[in-house]
Order: C-alpha cells, then structure tokens, then sequence
C-alpha cells in the first residue's frame, strides 16, 4: 500500500493525507458479531476509485448481522499501479468469491452496493440467490455521455496520458470525506466506462431497496428511477440531504435504520 496515493477527498478537494492510523481502513474488513443468532451477513461493497472506509459510518447500523464482509475490491486500498493493472472482470470475480465465502457459513445472505459495487451486487443477483439487495447510487447511468468519454479517455492515453485528478467525494455535508485515489488511471476508468456501457439491466430477484442522493451530480437519477420504477418487490429512496457518497452523506442514518428495522 502506497498512502500518498489516497486523500481525504470532499466535492473533489482533497482536505488531508491519510494517517499511518487510518490505513486498516483501506484493508479487506470482516466483523463478526457472535452475539447475533439470526445466521445472517451482509456483503458491502464500495464504488470505484473508493475504498472499505466508505462505509465506517454505517457500520454501528449493520450489528444485527452475524457477520460483516467489506473487501476492497483489486486494485483499490493498494497503489494507483496496480489499480491500473486492473479489470473489471477482476472486480466481478472478487465480490463473486466473497459472497460464496458467506454462503459457505451463513444460510442468509444480503448484499449492498454503493456507486460501482452497486452494479457488481446486481450482477451478482442474477447468480445467486441473495436475501435481500441494498443499491446505494448504483452506478447504471452517468450524467457524462458514456461514448465521448470513452473516446476522450482512449485519446488521451493515445497521447501519454496515464491518469487524471480524481473527483472523489460528491457530498452534500460539510463534516465527512471519503478516503479514495487522489489520481484515477485511465486504464482503470476506461474499465469502468466500458462496464457500465456493455451492462445488460434485468430485474433483481430479490427484494430490492434503491437510495438515490437529491444533491447527485455523478449520476442521472431520472434514467435510473425510470429503470426501476413500478418493479416488483423493489422500493426506491430518495434521500433529500445526500449527494452521491450516500454512505457517509447526512442520510446514512436513514440508510442504517431502514436496513436494521428489516430485521
């Protein structure tokens, strides 16, 4: 792990370096809570360019759960070189095995995504049999035309280009920051536009909460309401004091309480 590479980023201004002391934020995290005896876990996992510590906050809400997985999906809590050397396939076979790893213990399974690991989590919908799915801004449509960024991003790597500033932390509060890349490859970017460009949408099988920010500037909530709307056991949020970094945004409560109340 390289921690110059991250910052503490809000509305794409980076406030502080990371201390030695929040590092084991950036790690794969596995909490177990032996107290519960509902067999259960939950697999959280976080957006691009983002990092387990997206989801600190939230966790005081989640300890219902026998167990709570937060991997950080390759390439991500490590180096901006080896996040360039990643693929989304790698992202895909990552949460992929982290969920069997929970089927192996736990007879129940839920699953929240936030931004990129929204859409793995509805990938992974389609092929296990999850108990209940947490989308938070999940990634489907971008308020950036997909195709000229693409063309943009392959141009200037074309030209020598390998990263660009990242633009992480789209907050409405004044008193959180994710913990992300300070730079993003364009290797890595051109992944994930490719990824959400080539991903083919179905209905979720299971039920299904989806929380959009009000204040969202990354992402076209109306084309991602519309591909939700009027599903089946599917329940959309529209949280009025959230931007796109719901986990750490003033919502996060509501977040927390509607996932422990499910219990």
């Amino acid at each position: 792990m390289n921690l110059y590479d991250f910052r503490c980023m809000r509305r794409g201004i980076a406030l502080a370096t990371v201390k030695d002391s929040e590092s084991y934020l950036l790690h794969d995290q596995y909490i177990h809570h032996p107290a519960a005896t509902n067999n259960r876990a939950i697999l959280l996992l976080h957006g691009f360019g983002s990092s387990p510590a997206v989801f600190r906050i939230l966790m005081p809400y989640l300890t219902k759960y026998n167990a709570i997985s937060i991997p950080a999906l390759p390439g991500h809590g490590s180096n901006i070189q080896e996040f360039s050397d990643c693929m989304a396939q790698d992202w895909l076979i990552a949460a992929e095995v982290q969920l069997q790893n929970l089927y192996k213990k736990f007879s129940l399974v839920d699953v929240l995504g936030f931004s990129l690991g929204g859409i793995l989590a509805l990938q992974l919908n389609t092929k296990f049999s999850i108990n209940h799915l947490y989308l938070l801004a999940p990634a489907l449509s971008l308020r950036i035309p997909i195709p000229i960024t693409l063309l943009t991003a392959k141009l200037l790597r074309y030209c020598g280009f390998s990263n660009l500033r990242n633009s992480a932390g789209n907050l409405y509060t004044n008193t959180c920051c994710e913990i992300a890349y300070r730079q993003l490859p364009l290797n890595a970017i051109i992944e994930l536009l490719n990824l959400i460009n080539d991903f083919k949408f179905s209905q979720p099988h299971c039920p299904t909460d989806v929380f959009l920010g009000a204040h969202d500037t990354v992402l076209a909530n109306t084309k991602i309401k519309h591909m939700f709307h009027n599903m089946e056991h599917t329940t959309l949020h529209t949280l009025k004091n959230s931007a796109h970094v719901l986990p750490l945004d003033m919502d996060c409560n509501i977040i927390g309480q509607y996932i422990s109340n499910n219990f």
